[in-house]
């Protein structure tokens, strides 16, 4: 009878264990924090798919091959922006201000499908003058036809995702996402055995495999995110909505590469090729701050917005100061132990040849310690995206002319230190836009561990240049 009791206690033991399991599971993958780093992953196993197609088509092609591969790939990356007009980014905006999702993704859908539709249309006339020789497409003949359904796959991929964010249902995205990346894998992998075969076919299937990877699991996405499509619910008043508040991020971004590229043409001008060279190499871009600090401004997106709108400022400013602590947490570390062994890193990705690169890329890696969160967020919930074109424009001009004038007194370093400074700048005027810049000072920077970081990575950086 003694044995049959604590038979019951255990079993009942076990049960309350697995249950305050599942409940701490639940908790767990619905708070920001856990959303942020599933958000991270996601987009490092994306990032991963397309270093495999490269990484087999580099063993089956010849390089003048997979030099043409890398440029379509490059038209495919550059294209889906331009023709998006900034309206994935009026669709997040607006599915997080106002309950009313059908209404515009509706909306969105039938928009982003129409400009898909004018793309295959002009793409199907550019076919034919090639084939009528007024016009030559090269490499890019017929496969050009895919470069529609690419656009619309990406994009609606991506509409999905800001709805999954929005109801904070991130895992539910992740689940679909990575089961979907799956199968895609064993494509590519397939795909290496057939261009071993086919090999006129490479250009083909590289595309292929790129809307396979956003297309695959649109399909199970749309069925879980309870979306619903309705082409009456289609009107121009909504449309010029998430065109007016998308476009001048469309332009910020745009603005933004041009800047980021912006040193590079200026030392490739000024320069010489073994300086360029020098510069490229210590310019190494670390994505994994890019990857966490986009994933976590974007799960926290739609409270910011709906903070703004409703009054509550003050608590959407402690939630941006709180991701962004969370998120240097993860950043600064690493940030710290790159620029200690920033010399062995750059030797082992190039060669010792470029000890030259070695303090620039030193230099640049402190413009981490800013990419911790979207600086102007508050800007972009409130909805006064026009501004952060104005400090895009602004942080483009500040970027040339300090990089400019410091390169008379420090040369090709003094191209970084201006690059610095603007960043630097920008984020500030930024932060006092929104009335962040105290709290960014108190709160953040005096944060203990934030501190203590901070100061380890300047101690290790004017160590590396007092050495140079």
């Amino acid at each position: 009878m003694q044995s049959n009791n604590d038979n019951v206690r255990a079993t009942g033991l076990q049960g309350g264990l697995v249950e305050k399991a599942k409940q701490l599971f639940n908790r767990y993958k619905k708070s920001s924090y856990s959303s942020g780093i599933l958000l991270a992953i996601s987009q490092s196993v994306v990032a991963l798919v397309f270093i495999l197609i490269d990484y087999i088509y580099s063993k089956k092609l010849t390089k003048v091959e997979f030099g043409a591969w890398k440029k379509m790939y490059f038209i495919i990356q550059f294209v889906t922006p331009l023709l998006s007009l900034g309206f994935p980014e009026g669709f997040k905006f607006y599915i997080a201000k106002e309950n009313n999702k059908p209404l515009f993704f509706s909306n969105f859908f039938f928009t982003f499908l129409a400009i898909a539709v004018t793309e295959l249309v002009v793409i199907v006339f550019l076919n034919i003058f090639h084939y009528a020789g007024w016009v030559d497409l090269n490499v890019y003949f017929l496969v050009s036809l895919l470069f529609p359904f690419a656009f619309f796959c990406y994009g609606i991929n991506q509409s999905l995702k800001y709805t999954f964010i929005n109801e904070q249902r991130v895992f539910d995205f992740i689940k679909v996402t990575l089961v979907s990346l799956t199968t895609t894998i064993v494509f590519i992998i397939l795909s290496g055995l057939l261009v071993s075969v086919y090999k006129s076919y490479y250009m083909v299937l590289g595309v292929l495999l790129y809307i396979l990877t956003f297309g695959l699991p649109l399909y199970a996405l749309y069925g879980k995110s309870g979306l619903t499509l309705n082409r009456s619910l289609v009107n121009m008043q909504q449309v010029k909505k998430m065109f007016a508040i998308g476009f001048p991020l469309y332009c910020a971004s745009f603005i933004g590469v041009i800047s980021i590229n912006l040193n590079k043409g200026v030392v490739a001008f000024l320069e010489s090729k073994e300086a360029f060279a020098v510069f490229s190499v210590g310019a190494l871009e670390i994505p994994v701050f890019a990857m966490l600090s986009a994933s976590f401004s974007q799960n926290i997106y739609p409270k910011l917005v709906q903070y703004v709108q409703n009054g509550e400022k003050e608590r959407a400013k402690r939630l941006w100061i709180d991701t962004t602590r969370k998120v240097s947490y993860i950043t600064y570390p690493i940030l710290l132990i790159l620029m200690l062994f920033a010399k062995q890193i750059i030797f082992l990705i190039y060669s010792k040849e470029y000890l030259d690169s070695v303090i620039l890329f030193q230099t640049f890696l402190l413009i981490g310690l800013f990419r911790n969160n979207f600086y102007g967020a508050l800007i972009v919930a409130s909805g006064k995206t026009k501004f952060i074109t104005f400090y895009s424009a602004l942080s483009l001009v500040s970027n040339l002319i300090i990089s400019l004038s410091l390169y008379y007194f420090f040369g090709i370093r003094g191209i970084v230190y201006g690059n610095l400074m603007s960043v630097v700048i920008i984020n500030c005027l930024q932060l006092n836009h929104e009335n962040l810049l105290g709290d960014y000072v108190r709160k953040f920077l005096f944060d203990k561990k934030i501190f203590f970081l901070v100061l380890a990575i300047l101690a290790a950086y004017f160590y590396a240049v007092f050495k140079a």
